[in-house]
């Protein structure tokens, strides 16, 4: 499940442009700094109301492509590739009349049980129209002119950003979503789809098969804000979803103090509110050596050894 198991093999495929992406399954990578988790491009589902029938994959507004990450000295930047808008999926019904992007949530606590880690995960809240419902309360303190310390509190609901001592709820049955991953899978296969959520298979024993989407965030502690970040604001950091085929109608990011995080191995999870696609990405947020990145030595190595057999010729 963790990246490294993947990285010597899966790098070296995408440095030297041998894998052929069908959208069937789900690939791990790390290129040029980035760790990128590529999801299954034909499980993302959409009910076409007026021919009654459901619509899976590139053609369903719920598609989700892939995630990546990239650790830096002083933040963690995160990127989504997505048919999903951040103006969310207007849908007369759903709770709020619209269905937008869950809460990424952070587990590094149990990587083998997202149950376990229950109240000690982390979040982040970066899609201003969704459901979350987490009361904030700041308090700042002033001192007036007799010397006296007052001290205001505000209350917030939910604002953008980390969220410590996490847990989470399912909102797919307020959202017109599916029940269960096994009933997401089950309709996806119908239509001659695939489901997988990236780093893991559908069916899977983190999150259980019969157990509803985990979308939001019920309660948490928030840790600080973060900076959203626009495609060209990524594109100047090195991502490339395109590399991958991944070529969702949307790509945005969000970055979060790494001090504010723990240094370790994670699962990342993100759903949307109706659970009609999903994406898990494992990794860590340990800086990576320099000798770990196998791409960029091996595509040097190729340079070298062309450059020699030029001169032994």
């Amino acid at each position: 499940m963790k990246l490294k198991a993947f990285k010597t093999f899966l790098c070296t495929a995408a440095t030297l442009g041998v894998l052929a992406f069908t959208g069937s399954q789900a690939q791990a990578f790390q290129v040029g700094g980035w760790n990128y988790t590529i999801d299954s491009f034909n499980d993302g589902t959409e009910w076409d109301a007026q021919n009654r029938r459901l619509v899976v994959g590139q053609n369903s507004d719920f598609e989700f492509f892939g995630m990546a990450f990239r650790v830096l000295e002083d933040r963690v930047v995160f990127a989504i590739n997505s048919n999903l808008s951040l103006n969310g999926y207007d849908l007369n019904g759903a709770r709020n009349n619209k269905i937008s992007y869950g809460d990424l949530v952070l587990n590094f606590t149990n990587t083998a049980s997202f149950n376990a880690a229950q109240s000690n995960l982390f979040a982040i809240r970066f899609d201003s129209t969704n459901d979350t419902n987490v009361r904030v309360v700041t308090e700042t303190q002033t001192v007036d002119s007799r010397g006296r310390v007052r001290t205001t509190r505000t209350t917030q609901i939910s604002p953008l950003g980390l969220y410590g001592g996490v847990t989470t709820t399912s909102l797919t049955s307020v959202n017109s979503g599916f029940s269960s991953h096994q009933q997401h899978a089950t309709e996806v296969a119908k239509v001659g789809g695939f489901a997988s959520l990236g780093d893991l298979a559908a069916n899977n024993s983190y999150f259980g098969y019969n157990t509803a989407a985990q979308t939001n965030m019920k309660s948490g502690n928030y840790l600080g804000g973060i900076n959203m970040l626009a495609a060209a604001d990524l594109t100047g950091l090195g991502l490339n979803f395109g590399q991958f085929n991944a070529t969702g109608n949307y790509t945005f990011g969000f970055s979060v103090d790494r001090s504010l995080l723990p240094v370790g191995d994670f699962i990342a999870s993100l759903f949307a509110e109706c659970g009609n696609d999903g994406i898990v990405m494992a990794g860590s947020t340990a800086v990576p050596e320099p000798t770990t990145m196998a791409g960029t030595a091996i595509a040097a190595g190729l340079m070298y050894a062309r450059r020699r057999k030029k001169q032994e010729a």
